[in-house]
């Protein structure tokens, strides 16, 4: 008990802190027992035990918990979360109330117990959403699929139902809703989200699917690449399988003789044949490189071909006695390189290069790649001055195990302190990435190496350890006071203490729009002095308040209640787990009988009147389903036309919560399983199921598309879906590629 009201006073905390930023005033009374409401009034009420509600007080305090981790880490819609998380942060000090009132029978009857599992359900559906459109990743997926705004009236309503025939007391003040998730929505379109502008924005406003496309790809290429990888050569053979990836033609490339080998001659320049203006770099693997490994790297880096801070990466070749790595040429060399070499490297370049670099990381972050090896050298600029994350052969799957590299001189300078400790199970992440970054920001700014003159590699890991040293800024510099902290940030000891990368890319994009601004100003005045970038945040319209209120009448419950005594009172989530219980050999010890009864009493709810109770029946509908599907209980009349029609309205639910109802009714659809056989139908739902993950519905897509079932025939999105499903290591989808040569 002590731990859990440790975890909800922190939230409390966070949420006073989002409370005193919006203008919010929350105010929450428990229930004064005068009236329970109409639900009430409907019925006689019977008594349920104050026991059989703990379970889902606890829930909702979890729930709770989680969403406000998930609100801390947010990126994106910000305010919209807020919003919601201040709604339920009163729902769960109401609920917490509940325990000093135990002993009110006028409270704890069959229909509040009812609606507390409702309320579950739909405090479970705000931390999904938020959890949706918090995330860029998931974000874009969500935008093709639905409205935020939509959805976000959706769970308000179903929320306000729950609360209502509860009767809790619940007044919570708070800015314009609705106005906040605008807000929120401008910002995003506005944004500079990481890759080509016109291309997010795109995405954003015309449901592109480029980007959302890549992300999942890329992360299904790693998934598969980091099971196989570092094994042995029979898993390679697995891998080679799976990807299908060639050596280039050396013969389609010619070097360029007059262009200096750069690295001590292991990067040379090389045209294309039969188009003198591409120009590509080759770099010599050497024999301590596994020609393998690169090999495998470069088939994901590939993928982020068209991202403009990313390094273009082309693929290998040989020339017989050779292996050559073939990328982008960067016509202006690494960044030490072009600092040195520059007169006029000024505040506004510097200021570029810095978000250049930011905005590569801040892609990276949304694959799910960490670099490993951000340092100068491995950053390339290119002909127009465009900072290139390059040399990515340290990188890894951001849940990758740690990759045991050596450390060199050059990388120990830009080292975070955890990673030198080499402490056991250490795991690199992206903390360890932003320290990196921070000390390159450094560089960028004072024009000098870290640690400048100290060449010995463990003094620098001795001071770097021991908190004894940091590079400073120069009194001279004209960096602004935000890059400035933003840096002293990034390089803090403890890593719970430095910034995000989505920080330092918003922090580095302001400065960048500040010297623009502020540069546009100096020149249109006559009278101005020397440009300064301090950023003076500007004062704030007083936003109109509204009660939080709720329509007393709107949301009754209706009287026919489900038999919980029947099924011992198990609660819908208690019940789902059921079936996966089992003892440490292998016996199963859930009780998927008294499951399937308390499933069956929620499905067969009568119509509530409300979207929260229709959130039980959803689930219970499902697992109705499928518990009936896979013979867990004896099989009624009709049972493949009440599965296929259960599975259809789950499938169907826009909250998307089981998302594998499409597969199963696709399926149903496919073979004409308790409904009329129809392939094109069936393509509908497996192709949804595709875009939230389900490799099987890849791979049947996939093979409608190619074999033209029914008519439906298209190489291409065939050729997509079969590759999507072979990255995610579904064997089928291997095998076929490999026979049709995809």
């Amino acid at each position: 008990m002590g731990d859990d009201g440790s975890k909800r006073n922190k939230a409390a905390v966070f949420v006073e802190k989002i409370a005193d930023h919006a203008s919010t005033i929350i105010d929450v009374a428990s229930s004064t027992g005068a009236a329970i409401g109409a639900a009430v009034e409907a019925g006689a009420p019977i008594v349920v035990p104050f026991t059989k509600f703990l379970p889902l007080i606890s829930e909702i305090g979890n729930i709770f918990n989680e969403i406000v981790d998930l609100a801390q880490a947010a990126e994106h819609n910000k305010r919209t979360c807020d919003a919601l998380l201040q709604r339920v942060y009163a729902a769960d000090l109401a609920v917490l109330d509940l325990k000093v009132q135990r002993n009110r029978k006028d409270f704890f009857n069959n229909k509040n117990y009812l609606c507390l599992q409702n309320l579950v359900n739909i405090i479970t559906q705000i931390r999904k959403f938020i959890s949706d459109i918090s995330q860029m990743k998931s974000l874009i997926k969500y935008i093709q699929a639905k409205s935020i705004e939509k959805t976000f009236k959706e769970l308000c309503k179903e929320f306000d139902s729950c609360v209502n025939v509860l009767s809790f007391a619940i007044n919570v003040k708070t800015a314009d809703e609705i106005g906040q998730l605008k807000a929120d929505q401008d910002d995003l379109l506005k944004a500079d989200l990481g890759g080509d502008a016109k291309e997010i924005k795109a995405c954003l406003a015309n449901l592109s699917k480029g980007f959302s496309s890549t992300v999942v790809k890329v992360n299904a290429m790693n998934n598969t690449m980091e099971k196989f990888m570092n094994e042995n050569s029979q898993n390679q053979t697995k891998i080679d399988n799976i990807f299908q990836v060639h050596p280039l033609k050396l013969a389609d490339y010619e070097r360029d003789d007059n262009e200096k080998p750069r690295k001590n001659g292991r990067v040379t320049k090389w045209y294309k044949t039969t188009n003198k203006g591409a120009e590509f770099a080759f770099k010599t693997i050497s024999e301590k490189e596994d020609q393998k490994i690169v090999q495998n790297q470069v088939t994901i880096l590939k993928e982020l071909h068209d991202w403009q801070n990313i390094i273009k990466f082309y693929g290998i070749t040989y020339d017989g006695n050779k292996w050559y790595l073939v990328t982008e040429w960067a016509e202006c060399g690494n960044l030490r390189e072009f600092y040195q070499n520059k007169h006029d490297f000024d505040l506004k370049l510097k200021l570029r290069i810095s978000l250049d670099i930011a905005r590569g990381l801040n892609f990276l972050r949304t694959v799910e790649i960490v670099h490993r090896d951000i340092r100068a050298e491995n950053i390339l600029i290119t002909l127009n001055e465009t900072a290139k994350l390059a040399n990515f052969k340290l990188s890894r799957y951001l849940t990758a195990a740690t990759l045991n590299q050596s450390q060199n001189l050059e990388r120990v300078r830009y080292c975070a302190p955890e990673l030198l400790e080499r402490a056991p199970n250490y795991k690199y992440d992206q903390k360890c990435e932003v320290y990196s970054f921070g000390i390159l920001l450094w560089e960028i700014a004072e024009e000098r190496i870290p640690y400048q003159g100290n060449d010995d590699i463990l003094d620098i890991t001795d001071r770097v350890r021991n908190k004894m040293y940091r590079e400073p800024f120069s009194d001279i510099s004209q960096m602004p006071e935000e890059f400035k902290q933003l840096e002293i940030d990034a390089v803090q000891h403890d890593p719970d203490f430095r910034p995000k990368i989505t920080k330092m890319f918003e922090v580095l994009r302001n400065c960048v729009k500040d010297y623009s601004k502020r540069h546009s100003l100096s020149q249109d005045s006559s009278n101005s002095s020397s440009l300064r970038l301090s950023r003076k945040p500007s004062t704030p319209k007083p936003i109109p308040k509204r009660a939080y209120s709720i329509d007393q009448d709107q949301y009754a419950l209706p009287i026919d209640l489900p038999d919980f005594e029947s099924f011992k009172y198990m609660t819908l989530t208690d019940a789902a787990k059921q079936h996966k219980l089992y003892d440490k050999h292998g016996k199963l010890v859930g009780n998927v009988k008294i499951a399937y009864k308390c499933f069956e009493a929620y499905a067969n709810l009568g119509n509530t009147g409300g979207g929260t109770a229709n959130r039980n029946q959803i689930k219970a509908k499902y697992y109705k389903a499928y518990y009936i599907s896979r013979g867990l209980v004896e099989s009624p009349q009709n049972k493949d036309k009440i599965v296929a029609e259960l599975f259809k309205e789950v499938a169907d639910d826009e909250a998307n919560e089981f998302p594998e109802a499409k597969v199963r009714y696709g399926d149903c659809l496919y073979h004409g399983k308790g409904v009329d056989q129809n392939f094109s139908e069936a393509l509908k739902y497996f192709e949804k199921a595709a875009e939230d993950g389900f490799k099987v519905a890849m791979y049947n897509a996939g093979n409608i598309y190619y074999n033209g079932i029914s008519g439906i025939k298209d190489k291409e999105k065939a050729i997509h879906y079969m590759k999507l499903a072979a990255y995610n290591d579904y064997e089928p989808a291997i095998k076929f590629c490999k026979e049709h040569n995809l």
